[in-house]
């Protein structure tokens, strides 16, 4: 199979990355200019489009309408797309290619670049077996669930967006621990082997207890973990994380809507 991205950035370097150890799969992409990278690189479309049998948009949201009007023209016969465009419907781009074109959407992650995304799949030929190959193929980038269309606006503020945001708790511990007066290094290690440490327990146990199970058994009455939660949940704090993720939805919808 022949992979051809539209658009070569941190997305469509993370595919790749996470699918280049697969045998039988050769990529090339298209951009407005060459990046530094070992695929072979186009630099018209219509070499892209001829080349590839998947194509895969790797392009901003504010950037698909325009390149939807490039590819309507070209002969797409025998050609899947790929879309992790976030925001952007099957039925947007069918209105562009036509119906007739088998279109996957997914939403992943950066974590694809690892094998270790949480990627949403949805497409409008599902008896097709070419959207079956892409369903299976990004099983091997991690986990990989069939949904409803109409659920990718809540999945991608989870599981699109999430990564940043975890990110963004890891950065208030590292401002706090600036109080030790460590190396930034050394704050990262330990906030590393923290998370990853996290991430395991969470893993071992996950089957045979709840997560509220779990911030029990690492919580002692009346100790120091007791009081942080007890501040965390007086003040709502779980509500006002819940209201990030409510903003990446409502975005995600209104870019559905444009």
């Amino acid at each position: 199979m022949n992979y051809g991205f539209i658009g070569f950035g941190n997305l469509a370097k993370a595919v790749y990355q996470g699918l280049k150890s697969i045998n039988n799969i050769q990529f090339a992409y298209f951009a407005r200019s060459k990046k530094e990278t070992e695929i072979p690189f186009f630099d018209k479309m219509e070499e892209l489009v001829s080349f590839a049998d998947v194509i895969w948009l790797g392009i901003k949201p504010q950037d698909i309408r325009g390149i939807l009007e490039k590819l309507q023209p070209l002969n797409l016969e025998g050609k899947l797309i790929v879309s992790p465009v976030a925001g952007k419907s099957i039925a947007f781009i069918e209105s562009y290619v036509g119906k007739d074109i088998p279109i996957v959407r997914i939403m992943p992650n950066l974590a694809m670049a690892y094998q270790k995304s949480v990627t949403a799949f949805a497409t409008n030929q599902p008896e097709n077996p070419e959207t079956e190959k892409i369903f299976q193929i990004l099983t091997k980038l991690g986990k990989a669930v069939k949904l409803n269309e109409n659920g990718f606006d809540l999945f991608t503020s989870v599981f699109g967006s999430g990564p940043a945001f975890i990110l963004a708790f890891i950065q208030i511990f590292k401002e706090k621990m600036r109080e030790f007066d460590l190396p930034g290094n050394v704050l990262d290690e330990l906030l590393l082997g923290l998370t990853q440490g996290t991430a395991l327990y969470f893993t071992e146990n996950q089957a045979n207890f709840s997560i509220e199970e779990l911030i029990q058994n690492i919580t002692s009455k009346g100790g120091t973990t007791q009081a942080g939660l007890d501040h965390f949940r007086r003040h709502e704090i779980g509500k006002h994380f819940e209201g990030v993720l409510d903003a990446a939805r409502n975005r995600s919808e209104e870019m559905s809507k444009n």
